[in-house]
């Protein structure tokens, strides 16, 4: 009932400020297009069934790691065990499900776009072709969606009727955001979002973190640190054009409070505005790639499928 809400309240609102159910349910064929066997399925936005070190009975044997709660017990190794003082698992190489399980972003935060659409509706549109390429796999999704006021837990499974829950969940919170008089800052939000997915998720999962951390900080990258220990982490980073570059001329600048005027031109201004983000894309990268947790870039001004479609076709190169 609240998906059929949403779509009557969304179509008052220009197309890409806020997403219906219905055009959500749409990316169903766009993933039609995105290959299915990865060569490198870690760093892929989308996981699925493939060949990967997972906590369980299989042919052949890969290593030795620390035991975590919901391992077989018939995969302890005693002799590992006896010799370190601390129970260790034998992990083997075999196929199996990798359910994935999509974080989704629906702050005020990202409720800003100078172009086509704002970032909310990107990071609906990124978890939408998460999900559906996830069924099409055949394996399970689930997720969480959130706010700074409240967050919607989505446990995992395997249908088209399951995403549809799933996505009705985003648009209606999604719908909600033209609504917000101001913008509430809320800089645990995402942390605590996190932290709960850590309690939620156990093993082996493809964690799939869609926002703009904006307001990430150390213990943004110490949760995901944790979750990543025992599961794939991919970070969805939304942006903006207005982000990576401002407009040549005079410009007012206000946070609702305050008013500064720009002129790109004075002092190297935009130059050093495009270097700042430059800078930020650039240490962020290496930081998750020092944590083992790959991050793509969306840019909110362009077509979505076709960068997932194109950072698909990268990876398997």
């Amino acid at each position: 009932m609240m998906g059929k809400k949403n779509d009557t309240a969304a179509k008052t609102y220009p197309p890409g400020v806020v997403i219906t159910l219905e055009e959500l349910m749409r990316y169903e064929y766009y993933v039609q297009d995105i290959p299915l066997l990865p060569q490198h399925p870690v760093y892929t936005i989308l996981a699925g069934r493939h060949a990967s070190k997972l906590r369980g009975r299989g042919l052949d044997f890969e290593e030795v790691r620390i035991y975590v709660p919901g391992d077989d017990i018939r995969n302890i190794d005693w002799k590992v065990t006896a010799r370190t003082g601390e129970t260790h698992s034998k992990v083997f190489n075999e196929e199996k499900e990798r359910p994935t399980f999509v974080v989704v972003d629906q702050t005020t935060r990202l409720f800003f776009g100078s172009q086509q659409q704002v970032k909310s509706v990107v990071a609906a549109q990124v978890a939408a072709l998460s999900a559906f390429y996830t069924v099409r796999r055949g394996d399970r999704v689930g997720g969480i969606v959130f706010n700074e006021e409240r967050n919607d837990f989505i446990p995992s499974a395997r249908s088209k009727s399951h995403v549809q829950h799933l996505l009705t969940r985003i648009a209606d919170m999604n719908a909600l955001l033209p609504t917000r008089t101001h913008i509430r800052p809320a800089p645990v939000a995402l942390n605590e979002i996190l932290h709960k997915t850590g309690t939620l998720v156990t093993h082996d999962y493809v964690v799939t973190v869609i926002s703009d951390f904006s307001i990430a900080n150390e213990d943004t990258f110490r949760y995901l640190q944790h979750i990543a220990a025992h599961n794939d982490v991919m970070l969805v980073h939304i942006t903006d054009p207005l982000e990576a570059a401002l407009p040549d001329g005079s410009l007012a600048l206000s946070d609702g409070i305050r008013q500064v005027l720009w002129n790109n031109n004075n002092r190297h201004n935009g130059d050093r505005y495009t270097e700042n983000f430059e800078n930020m894309k650039s240490t962020l990268t290496e930081r998750c790639r020092n944590y083992h947790i790959p991050i793509i870039f969306i840019d909110a001004g362009a077509e979505v499928s076709n960068q997932i479609i194109h950072f698909f076709g990268k990876t398997n190169h």
